[in-house]
């Protein structure tokens, strides 16, 4: 199998990374004007960076054969350099994962607006002009239904 075959299988899974990022993004971003949090919007945009970061990456690694024969690069300087991508690319994806959990945690906590609410003042209304009082479970006199007339005992 050749290494470019190999680096298009190994991206196999950070395609559909990449597109459920992209729909997770795109919800998030609709769903900010429903209150969700602009973190969760922060980890799905890091998310895709770092996916296709990840996926220039493995086509940009099919090199590393001519980096060490052109005798510019050591191995161990290639080691090094898959080091500091994987130390950046994991710190990323932890960074991501923290925003979502932190995102998660927010959500479930109601907002200040949402806390304590308290009726306006004056709640009950007066009555507007020209209207009588109403009070719950009240009908007023003109509404209320007749009695039934009681008829004397026999």
């Amino acid at each position: 199998m050749s290494p470019l075959t190999f680096a298009s299988i190994e991206t196999i899974p950070l395609v559909l990374q990449l597109a459920v990022g992209l729909l997770g993004l795109i919800v998030s971003v609709k769903g900010r004007a429903r209150g969700i949090s602009g973190l969760m919007v922060a980890a799905f945009a890091i998310m895709l960076a770092t996916t296709v970061m990840g996926i220039v990456w493995q086509f940009l690694a099919l090199n590393v054969p001519d980096w060490s024969d052109s005798g510019g690069l050591s191995i161990d300087a290639i080691r090094w350099i898959y080091l500091a991508v994987a130390m950046v690319f994991d710190t990323a994806s932890l960074l991501s994962w923290l925003l979502v959990a932190i995102a998660v945690v927010k959500s479930g906590r109601p907002s200040r607006q949402q806390q304590g609410f308290a009726p306006p003042a004056g709640y009950p209304m007066a009555p507007q002009p020209g209207y009588p009082a109403a009070q719950p479970g009240y009908a007023p006199p003109a509404q209320q239904p007749n009695p039934p007339a009681q008829q004397p005992p026999s």
